[in-house]
């Protein structure tokens, strides 16, 4: 997963996080898979435990960062 590849605390900024996941897969699309946008898809995903999705003040953004088991 492209979030767990993240550098420091494992948090992505959800406005570069789009571009790490072209280059890692260049025909993903969300609208392929039924999202108007990529953060719609992401809170999908957060939705359904992949990953944890919280707005960060200090990074005007919102920062994606994997779920953890345990």
């Amino acid at each position: 997963m492209v979030v767990d590849l993240a550098d420091g605390d494992g948090a992505v900024a959800l406005s570069g996080l789009k571009d790490q996941l072209r280059r890692a897969r260049p025909d993903f699309s969300e609208k392929k898979l039924g999202y108007r946008s990529f953060l719609q898809f992401c809170k999908a995903a957060a939705t359904a435990g992949a990953v944890q999705l919280r707005w960060s003040p200090e990074a005007d953004d919102y920062l994606v960062t994997p779920q953890t088991t345990g």
